[in-house]
């Protein structure tokens, strides 16, 4: 895992501010991080937008010679991870050669073979992983907003995506991240009005007051 862009870290500063969370300048990522309530509603929020301290992480392939890139930058320490085989497709192979070195004995070919493809395969279930992620999140933010079509909500802007012309917002109460119309000013407080809601499609939909 690389270390985060200062963009990242400025944009997750935002949303903690947006939050009512203190995050002292001179507090790490890592360090902010492991510091978080999760049972906490607003901490419990901000652990959840923080995961885009993680964008880039990825997985190497090696076999005798060490990678690298070893570095897991949220830990701050290299990083190896082999948990049970139902867990990851990559952990089959991984635990095979591991028990093997173990007992001293060569690992069977077919499981160092497969090595140099599992970086892509498993990149591909991540990525499927995220998507059902996100799908569950959209999904209970509609529900909670399903029943405030109309009313105005104060949040911060944290990231302007200008190629779609909108910008992501960290709402105050409840804690949602929603977007708006437009490229507002980054770190500026605004007041959004929920104009359209559809718990079917996972999608609410906000448009700018201010």
């Amino acid at each position: 895992l690389p270390t985060p862009q200062d963009r990242t870290i400025d944009g997750l500063r935002r949303t903690a501010a947006a939050l009512d969370i203190d995050w002292p300048h001179e507090m790490s990522y890592p360090d902010m991080v492991r510091s978080l309530n999760p049972t906490d509603p607003h901490q419990a929020a901000f652990i959840s937008q923080s995961a885009r301290g993680l964008r880039g992480a990825g997985y190497e392939a090696f076999d005798g010679e060490r990678p690298e890139a070893t570095l897991h930058s949220a830990i701050a320490a290299e990083y190896a991870h082999v948990t049970a085989p139902l867990r990851r497709l990559g952990d089959r192979f991984a635990n095979e050669i591991l028990l093997a070195l173990c007992a001293g004995e060569v690992p069977a070919d077919w499981a160092r073979e497969a090595l140099p493809e599992l970086p892509k395969l498993l990149g591909r279930a991540r990525s499927r992983e995220g998507s059902a992620e996100r799908a569950i999140v959209d999904l209970v933010e509609a529900a909670l907003l399903s029943d405030r079509v109309g009313e105005v909500f104060t949040g911060l802007a944290i990231d302007v995506d200008e190629k779609r012309n909108q910008t992501k917002v960290q709402l105050r109460d409840p804690a949602v991240v929603a977007y708006a119309d437009g490229a507002l000013e980054l770190g500026e407080w605004v007041q959004l009005r929920l104009t359209k809601v559809d718990v079917a499609k996972r999608s609410v939909r906000f448009e700018s007051t201010t």
